[in-house]
């Protein structure tokens, strides 16, 4: 493994220095310089960059005592997308603006509004503020600018999706506005397939109309998830609960199953996002690449063996007590259920980042999640759930650059060496 810098202000240096073509990247991914543009302090929470062509971050900013978010966007010098859709939306009465970068002398625009005026999510997001919110039972007024004054935002990335917590007339609701809209009814009857056979999960509050305008909403449940709480075994409860939903019959499954990832395509991905982040790091992510693909297309026969959640991790389970429930179930597809169990190791893994690594991916976490799950008659490999680990560790390795943390240089290195350790 070749040795990165630490820090994240000289990898974020040289990595706008290198990408000539977006004169705004520096910018960007600058909480002090985009301060100073937007003249306000603010803190970048997410980014997401397409090398030479765009870039986008979410950005959250203090007004009155509250959190509030907001986004900016930056192209190419002249980049029409850009303006084209400032106009669009100004044309419509919402509150986009164009801000000179510091490098301006290259044309370098960057267009900047707050989370409500996303232009992907706007439509949603104002018939949520008119109709969805009334429609939840939400404690709303309706002088609220936007659907941020009557509760809270829990997470935000843009152009995709805004997750906000209200209180209603029952309690607490948690709503996610997406950008697209979803089959209610096919979504009732997974749930009903889920109930059947066990797997807790939360009601489901948003009817046909929200689901048309990409509305979805549960109760707020529990005192946390899995990562921020201990004791009770929850995790064990946890792997009881993962046992039931692997094993789901087969038509139920093919009833209810999603699309399963195009691995080849994400390993190919990753490799190309790494090379251009660290270029340094492309050889190591190149090999990981290959080795897993290697061994995951040996095995692909054994991917259809279960209905899996897709995206399984300690945050994707709350806790009350001794009782657990299942959410997020957007990745839900047939696949080898050591996908579910070596994703959960990846995490726990990311969370602990220990420098003395077991042979076996995971934790203590992963090690109770496993012993739930095979009393509650679970079978898996060893072997299958490392290499399952490898490919989350892998394909995630990414996510601390687009998370914004501190030493995000350093944690990609950490995750493509755990990932090479664990393919057998």
């Amino acid at each position: 493994m070749r040795r990165v810098p630490t820090g994240s202000a000289q990898p974020d240096r040289a990595l706008a220095q290198r990408d000539s073509e977006l004169p705004c990247l520096a910018d960007l991914l600058d909480d002090d310089r985009l301060s100073e543009l937007l003249g306000e302090p603010v803190h970048v929470t997410r980014v997401r960059y397409k090398p030479h062509t765009s870039v986008l971050v979410a950005f959250r900013h203090s007004l009155h005592g509250r959190d509030h978010y907001g986004w900016a966007r930056g192209g190419t010098p002249h980049d029409d997308k850009i303006l084209g859709r400032q106009q669009l939306s100004r044309a419509r009465g919402r509150d986009i603006r164009l801000v000179p970068t510091h490098e301006s002398r290259h044309g370098a625009l960057v267009a900047v509004g707050g989370f409500e005026d996303d232009w992907e999510l706007v439509a949603n997001l104002l018939w949520l503020r008119n109709h969805g919110l009334r429609r939840l039972s939400a404690r709303w007024s309706p002088g609220s600018a936007s659907p941020e004054s009557a509760g809270t935002v829990l997470r935000y990335k843009p152009e995709r999706r805004v997750v906000f917590m209200v209180p209603s007339a029952a309690g607490s609701v948690v709503i996610k506005a997406g950008t697209e809209p979803y089959d209610r009814n096919r979504q009732v009857h997974f749930w009903n397939v889920l109930n059947r056979h066990g797997v807790p999960v939360l009601p489901l509050l948003a009817d046909a109309r929200c689901s048309a305008h990409g509305i979805g909403a549960s109760p707020l449940w529990g005192a946390g998830d899995l990562g921020t709480l201990h004791g009770d075994n929850a995790a064990g409860h946890a792997g009881e609960a993962l046992a039931a939903l692997h094993g789901i019959s087969d038509a139920a499954r093919v009833a209810t199953a999603g699309s399963p990832p195009n691995l080849g395509a994400q390993l190919l991905a990753t490799s190309a996002m790494v090379a251009a982040l660290l270029p340094q790091l492309a050889e190591t992510a190149d090999l990981v690449a290959s080795r897993l693909s290697d061994r995951l297309l040996a095995q692909k026969a054994t991917f259809s063996g279960s209905l899996v959640h897709g995206d399984f991790s300690s945050d994707q389970v709350l806790v009350a007590g001794t009782e657990v429930r299942f959410i997020d179930f957007d990745r839900a597809h047939a696949s080898a259920p050591e996908a579910d169990l070596g994703s959960f190791a990846a995490v726990e893994e990311t969370s602990a980042r220990n420098t003395r690594r077991a042979r076996n991916a995971g934790g203590p976490k992963t090690a109770q999640l496993v012993d739930g799950y095979i009393g509650s008659g679970g079978t898996f490999s060893s072997g299958r759930l490392n290499l399952w680990a490898a490919y989350r560790l892998f394909v995630g390795s990414v996510e601390p650059f687009r998370d914004r943390a501190p030493e995000w240089a350093a944690d990609m290195a950490w995750h493509l060496d755990r990932a090479r350790e664990l393919i057998v």
